[in-house]
């Protein structure tokens, strides 16, 4: 039913096989270093944006509208 070489796979897939696994304990650090800035960045990029979309969709919005700026 099975040919040979597909049950040789299946046994080497399930062979235990060692793990070393090792994270440097100073890699939160770094990781924390390179990734901290960028949040920063992007927050404050994301909150000057959503200022000026906010204003343009008031202003278009009462343009349509025919309302004007109080």
């Amino acid at each position: 039913m099975f040919r040979p070489a597909v049950i040789a796979l299946l046994l080497l897939a399930t062979l235990p096989l060692d793990c070393n696994a090792y994270i440097d304990p100073n890699a939160g650090g770094i990781l924390f270093q390179l990734l901290a800035p960028l949040l920063a960045a992007i927050a404050g990029v994301w909150m000057f944006l959503r200022r000026w979309i906010s204003q343009a969709v008031r202003r278009l919005w009462n343009a349509l509208t025919g309302r004007s700026d109080k």
